[in-house]
């Protein structure tokens, strides 16, 4: 069976349209290179969500996409099995909504669990459906983590912590070649034909 990648770019928030030109002449904008040029005329992206996915089914006001869906918004990167995007027109995304195999990465936050809800708006992720989150040497696991774009706020429900020590920065101690572990004694080479004395 052949597969499709489709890929589906949405506007994250939408720039203001160039004023138009006193001179009659070309945009300001389309003279600089910042807009690209789309399907129905120059789009220029802020902050652009970029979704792909192996398929995607739409309609006016939502898209369902399914296999190896990913998220891209600002540093967030987030990943699933099954995605529901909600946007206004003209396909503006406000929410997604991600289920099965849900991880998610945000610089050295990462959070993963079974569902999630981002709103794009706000820049916050919530993950539930065993949650798990970690943020550098810090593990925490409970019944929902709430993860904010732009902050280095972790926060997570009816947590359980296991801080990890950092690697020890000193290596360990090497043991010389024929010495003896410690608290055993090694025996004297014996003669032939005598007992080892103890």
């Amino acid at each position: 069976m052949i597969e499709f990648l489709v890929m589906a770019f949405f506007v994250a928030q939408p720039m203001p349209a160039a004023a138009a030109p006193t001179d009659g002449g070309t945009p300001p904008a389309a003279d600089a290179g910042s807009a690209s040029q789309g399907p129905l005329g120059p789009v220029d992206l802020k902050e652009p969500v970029q979704i792909t996915a192996d398929l995607i089914e739409g309609g006016k006001s939502q898209a369902t996409l399914t296999g190896n869906v990913k998220v891209t918004h600002r540093t967030l990167v987030l990943k699933c099995d099954r995605m529901t995007a909600y946007f206004t027109q003209p396909r503006v995304v406000t929410r997604v909504v991600c289920t099965g195999g849900v991880n998610a990465v945000d610089g050295d936050r990462m959070a993963r669990g079974e569902r999630a809800e981002y709103d794009v708006a706000t820049g916050v992720l919530v993950v539930t459906g065993s949650p798990e989150a970690r943020q550098g040497t810090t593990y925490m696991r409970g019944t929902k983590v709430r993860l904010t774009l732009g902050s280095e706020r972790l926060d997570v429900e009816n947590a359980v912590i296991i801080f990890e020590s950092p690697p020890a920065s000193s290596p360990a101690p090497s043991k010389r070649k024929g010495a003896a572990a410690p608290g055993r004694a090694t025996p004297a080479p014996s003669e032939p034909g005598k007992a080892n004395p103890r």
